[in-house]
């Protein structure tokens, strides 16, 4: 009942880094199954596929358990789960994707769309519509409706526009604060198919799956072959108990697909296609920048749903969420849970990689262990991030500042390559560094390390030297030519 294996050659997988000079390895693929073998015994899961993606697509998965526990058919992934909220980032990038073909704003108030929509103002009344922009980055202030609207999904939409019509209330003033939707994404997915004239599911169909080749990703999985659609259950009373799979109505838009792991892997690879690290083995068939939209924070989240000692700051983008991880750098993913099921992607644009896990049962919470996969990745030094590209300007003023601190009577030099703002800093703490007396001070240059870019533009690098280790950061000035517009040298703590 599992399934290991890479969907290429050994030898392939091996030779795969797509954003890094070292390969994924096989070794790795061994640890994270590990992970999800030990996850799915300590959450007594049914069935669970998980697997690892690169800019060119799946390049690892495995499967353990059963897709339906009567007949004890092995799950594999190939297997059509419902994904659930995962179907948010679909629906975004419909709706930006219209934006971006002129056909509505996100400034757009929703009743433009839907006059039939009456919002219960708040006895302050409200200063501003409420927006599609709002609806994307949970910011509408519409009160958080999980334990509703996950038993929506085949909601009509006569009954729905009659629900609209009632009355809709608020739990907090739209655009102030993070609050999850999914009444919001429901509506959203209407105003697509009225600005369209066609389904949600046919803009999708143009726009992502027939353009990536996502052949089994489906809103209609009541339609699609039995054989392959996985059974979602809940565990009651120490008894598997199944879960009706419900049609497409209305608020599929917020949770209704359903999907495999090797069509999910295509759409992470879209997205880490779509940044500038990336080497792009997949064409994007959507704006590039509309993607790197979709992961940018547009709702900061006062209180995240994710928490950890090493995570930054945590908020809403567009149909995804986002964190910034002192380790991981920028994560984007997005859970996904519904009666029956659990699911979770994540993907880190600063090292290329991505992981996806699908599971049938009711909220499986996967959202840790993928994150613990990625880490380990990480950590164990699997993935790198690829290293900026400085200017040729930048690589000059480091040799220049090396070449000072050796003779510093060239001080001179440096300061021709400098703005003419650079001799303006005279506060203590910003004038520039008087090279002959820190040669005085720490002596001999010993060593000046490689310089680490932090941009084009800007970087830092250490100088070890006879009596102490210095640390320089420079950062030049926006025109060109780019001049030096500022460099601090201070002494390094003692652990370098």
């Amino acid at each position: 009942m599992s399934e290991f294996q890479h969907p290429r050659p050994s030898d392939a997988a091996e030779a795969l880094a797509a954003s890094t000079t070292r390969p994924i390895l096989s070794s790795s693929f061994l640890s994270i199954d590990q992970l999800f073998l030990d996850f799915l015994t300590e959450h007594r899961v049914p069935g669970l596929v998980w697997g690892v993606v690169d800019h060119s697509g799946l390049i690892h998965h495995g499967a353990h358990g059963v897709k339906n526990v009567t007949t004890q058919v092995s799950t594999t992934h190939t297997d059509v789960f419902r994904i659930a909220s995962m179907t948010k980032s679909f629906t975004a990038l419909c709706a930006l994707h219209l934006r971006d073909q002129g056909s509505i704003t996100l400034a757009d108030p929703l009743t433009h769309w839907l006059p039939e929509l009456k919002i219960q103002e708040p006895p302050y009344g409200l200063d501003a519509p409420i927006t599609i922009g709002d609806l994307l980055s949970m910011s509408s202030g519409l009160v958080e409706d999980d334990p509703w609207a996950d038993r929506q999904l085949a909601l009509s939409k006569e009954s729905f526009l009659s629900i609209l019509s009632t009355g809709v209330g608020l739990d907090l003033t739209p655009s102030t604060a993070f609050e999850y939707s999914n009444l919001g994404y429901a509506i959203v997915g209407m105003i697509i198919e009225r600005a369209a004239g066609v389904p949600l599911a046919t803009v999708a169909a143009d726009a992502i799956f027939t353009p990536l080749h996502m052949d089994s990703t489906t809103w209609n999985l009541p339609t699609f072959d039995p054989a392959r659609v996985v059974s979602g259950y809940s565990l009651c009373d120490g008894q598997w108990q199944i879960e009706p799979l419900l049609g497409d109505g209305v608020f599929g838009a917020m949770g209704g697909l359903g999907s495999t792991i090797e069509d999910l892997a295509k759409w992470v690879a879209l997205h880490l296609n779509a940044w500038p690290t990336a080497e792009r083995l997949v064409r994007p068939t959507v704006r590039s920048s509309t993607l790197r939209e979709m992961a940018d924070v547009h709702r900061v989240m006062s209180q995240p749903r994710l928490t950890g000692p090493d995570l930054v700051a945590q908020g809403y983008g567009y149909g995804l969420m986002i964190a910034h991880h002192r380790l991981l750098g920028r994560v984007v993913g997005h859970s996904g849970g519904l009666p029956g099921f659990g699911s979770r992607m994540e993907w880190l644009p600063e090292y290329g990689v991505g992981l996806v896990a699908l599971a049938n049962r009711t909220y499986t919470p996967l959202a840790d262990v993928v994150r613990r996969g990625l880490t380990l990745l990480v950590e164990e030094g699997y993935v790198i991030t690829k290293a900026v590209q400085p200017s040729p300007e930048l690589l000059q003023i480091y040799r220049v500042i090396n070449e000072t601190y050796l003779d510093p009577l060239r001080q001179s030099s440096l300061e021709k390559a400098a703005l003419p703002t650079y001799l303006l800093d005279r506060d203590d703490d910003r004038r520039p560094p008087d090279f002959a007396s820190l040669r005085e001070t720490y002596g001999q240059l010993a060593v000046a390390d490689p310089l680490v870019p932090t941009g084009s533009l800007r970087g830092h690098w250490t100088l070890r030297c006879q009596h102490g280790t210095l640390t320089v950061q420079v950062m030049l000035g926006p025109m060109a030519p780019h001049g030096l517009q500022f460099l601090q040298i201070n002494e390094a703590p003692a652990s370098e």
